[in-house]
């Protein structure tokens, strides 16, 4: 990682809270509600709309209360999911859950399993960035400045390990002039490789960590880097962030 790289690096972690104060937690906690188009696609309407997620910062571990309005939780590490009704019996679980998505696309609908596997990786992804970045065998490289409706944005290409669950490996983060995440593009494996751009707004202090709590999730034009805001495919609006 050259030097400008990883001053940016540096600028984007200082201005989440940094990596001093974010060691010295070892959980997370969200409160949320999570809507957009894509959900009713996979034939899970309102699956997350009032939903607490609790994630581990040292792993990927985490586990949903409250899914699909009924009560319902759930396990999730790389490798396994599980979703447990609202008296701890298991209903679903999933090993090797990311194989279950081969030759998927937007449209293919998902068992409640999947749904799992998706909002616990995607959630945990969200919710660890920029400090993700750090995950041992990580790829950093600074790419050239991107002109957002006239807010220039310094921009991060992240080539995250194999094996470890996220979208996809390639991602880019966008950050402005105080260094927070503002824009994240990647292609979801999961649905096939389509383009997605996740826009960040309304940072707030948790605990001494910074976080965009209104974040929604439209389809990038490859082509020219742009998005339309006409169809919003996810959005998360985060009510309250604790950490432990």
């Amino acid at each position: 990682m050259n030097t400008s790289t990883q001053q940016l690096v540096n600028k984007a972690l200082d201005a989440h809270g940094g990596i001093q104060n974010a060691g010295k937690f070892q959980t997370l906690k969200l409160h949320a509600n999570i809507g957009g188009a894509v959900w009713a696609v996979k034939g899970h309407e309102n699956a997350l709309a009032d939903v607490e997620f609790t994630g581990s910062l040292t792993e990927q571990k985490a586990s949903w209360k409250n899914l699909f309005q009924s009560g319902y939780t759930s396990s999730f590490e790389a490798g396994k999911v599980a979703l447990f009704d609202d008296k701890g019996a298991l209903i679903e679980e999933l090993e090797n859950p990311k194989e279950s998505f081969k030759g998927h696309t937007v449209e293919t609908p998902w068992t409640k399993a999947q749904l799992v596997y998706f909002s616990s990786y995607a959630t945990w992804n969200y919710a660890t960035a920029p400090f993700n970045f750090l995950v041992p065998g990580a790829e950093i490289n600074q790419l050239e400045d991107w002109n957002e409706k006239g807010a220039i944005l310094q921009r991060l290409e992240v080539i995250y390990p194999d094996g470890f669950a996220t979208h996809s490996k390639r991602q880019i983060f966008y950050f402005d002039a105080d260094g927070l995440l503002k824009r994240h593009d990647y292609w979801p494996e999961v649905l096939g490789g389509s383009s997605a751009v996740q826009i960040i707004e309304n940072h707030k202090n948790f605990d001494g960590i910074v976080t965009g709590t209104k974040r929604n999730i439209y389809v990038l034009n490859d082509g020219d880097n742009s998005y339309s805001t006409d169809l919003v495919l996810v959005s998360i609006d985060i009510l309250n962030v604790s950490f432990e």
